[in-house]
């Protein structure tokens, strides 16, 4: 069974209880391939990432009606729309809709949906002009949306809605994709550089004016980074592992 994401976004956890750690979240308009049902949980397996997890039956829409050639990526920060029932929604950048009409109309799954507001478009040319415009947004774990973000969720989304490569959800994940980069000199605006110790990927960020990255670290934020690591003016609060690159 498939299913589909018609409210703002569902969080997804480790276990079946709304108490159990929120691993991630789908945004609206992501698939998932329904593994199990327990009780009144569903164990997934979204179609975006292949992240698995629990999410409660009551967030459930079956999929019933989705054409791939007629959606696209939510671009603006923002969005709210109301439903066929007048029901109001809230959409973060990153969201899948359907092509809108010039009356700001869209259908998804078989159902009508009205833009009330959008957010300016993040038209920029650059991923890292994307990314730039969410500082100060703030850090949530496991967050996927612009009420908070965590670090490889930034990146994630970021990519996407620049329509860049499809990164895997976790920096565990993501670091096993792209190029490898000797130095922080040979890097490109729009690379990632990854952190942690000897064993274990534990953060991931975009580098952005040569020698600067922009990362979620409490919120998003631009600090400086060298071949040691990220420094905040005070210390090294996170070591570099490596950097990869995405250029063509």
């Amino acid at each position: 069974m498939q299913g589909i994401v018609l409210t703002s976004q569902i969080p997804l956890r480790t276990e079946r209880s709304h108490s159990s750690e929120m691993i991630s979240q789908l945004l609206f308009g992501e698939t998932y391939t329904v593994l199990e049902k327990v009780d009144n949980w569903l164990s997934i397996k979204t179609d975006y990432d292949a992240y698995s997890g629990w999410i409660n039956c009551l967030s459930h829409s079956e999929l019933k009606l989705y054409e791939d050639k007629n959606t696209e990526i939510l671009k603006s920060k923002y969005a709210i729309i109301s439903d066929q029932e007048g029901r109001t929604i809230f959409l973060s950048a990153g969201s899948v809709i359907g092509k809108t009409d010039e009356q700001d109309n869209f259908t998804i799954n078989g159902n009508k949906y009205h833009f009330l507001f959008k957010d300016v478009i993040l038209n920029y040319s650059k991923l890292t002009d994307i990314a730039k415009s969410f500082i100060g947004l703030p850090y949530l774990w496991g967050g996927r949306t612009i009420m908070g973000f965590d670090c490889s969720g930034f990146t994630q989304v970021i990519f996407k809605i620049a329509g860049e490569m499809q990164l895997a959800r976790d920096a565990s994940e993501q670091v096993k994709t792209g190029k490898t980069v000797s130095i922080m000199q040979e890097a490109h605006d729009g690379d990632l550089a990854f952190f942690g110790d000897e064993d274990t990927i534990t953060h991931v960020g975009i580098i952005i004016d040569h020698d600067k990255i922009i990362h979620c670290s409490g919120e998003v934020k631009v600090n400086f980074i060298d071949n040691t690591g990220i420094f905040d003016g005070e210390k090294y609060t996170h070591f570099l592992r490596t950097i990869k690159s995405f250029q063509q």
